[in-house]
């Protein structure tokens, strides 16, 4: 009886190590078949697309990529041990290379679409303000990366925010300055017009305060100064403490108190009593 027992144990064993190697042999003729379909012609680059780019043209960010047409997808990605990569059908290495090199991306997506087609996709900084730095100028996004560095004469007019107490900066990477909390104060004045704008009864875009603002000054962020259409100098009080009401009242003082001709300090830390003082 233990005999036939024992026979019977052997034999299930026996079967089960049967079907361990099969399925293992199984796992290597498909990891096999993958390896081989996987450096195969099928996984060429042959087609390149670009999208989302404003600032750089096609060519501009497949160099950046360093993605080269005739490779094969999947050597490149096994050289650079990308696993991740080659579950996703994403190059990381490619999009690390194109936010490295190209400083108003944000963001990069680089992925196979189907055997041979790569598609880029990024994601581009918007460049919204000026920021002086010893003898040259930074300009930033809202989130105070440095896109561009230098002149920025011939490029689109972008208000100047002084008063950050800029100590360096790396292009494509944030802004280092002791005071950084200004680049919200400057943020928070653009976005309370722009709702004021967007909200108004009767709709009208003619007047957007937003585009007189040549110059923020941040230095003391209880008491933000803006500079209207070179001419007239608002101090707005507290950043943190703007609102609606406070830039409704601004949009009224100059746009229809104010001659187009006037120059002057115009303070509204006064409370319901803004006060005027020509120069």
């Amino acid at each position: 009886m233990k005999k036939r027992e024992s026979l019977i144990k052997k034999e299930r064993k026996k079967q089960k190590n049967k079907k361990i190697i099969k399925r293992l042999l199984g796992i290597i003729f498909l990891a096999m078949l993958i390896v081989g379909l996987g450096l195969s012609p099928l996984f060429y680059i042959n087609s390149i697309e670009v999208y989302g780019n404003k600032h750089y043209n096609n060519i501009e960010v497949i160099n950046a990529s360093s993605i080269v047409l005739g490779a094969n997808w999947f050597r490149e990605l096994a050289y650079d041990s990308d696993i991740k990569g080659m579950l996703t059908f994403r190059s990381t290495k490619s999009e690390n290379n194109i936010l490295d090199r190209c400083s108003y991306v944000k963001e990069a997506v680089v992925r196979m679409v189907y055997p041979g087609k790569i598609k880029i996709t990024i994601t581009e900084r918007d460049p919204v303000a000026v920021v002086p730095y010893i003898s040259t100028s930074l300009i930033i996004d809202n989130e105070g990366f440095v896109v561009d560095v230098g002149d920025v004469e011939g490029k689109e007019i972008l208000p100047v925010i002084q008063g950050l107490d800029v100590n360096g900066y790396s292009l494509g990477k944030m802004i280092s300055a002791k005071n950084i909390k200004g680049i919200d104060a400057f943020n928070k004045i653009f976005n309370v017009i722009d709702f004021v704008q967007k909200t108004s009864k009767n709709g009208n875009y003619t007047n957007n305060l937003g585009q007189y603002i040549s110059r923020v000054d941040v230095s003391d962020l209880d008491n933000v100064l803006i500079f209207l259409d070179s001419r007239i100098n608002v101090n707005l009080g507290a950043y943190s403490q703007l609102d609606e009401y406070k830039i409704i009242l601004l949009q009224e003082i100059f746009f229809n108190n104010i001659d187009e001709n006037e120059k002057g300090y115009l303070d509204l830390t006064t409370g319901n009593n803004p006060t005027f003082i020509p120069e």
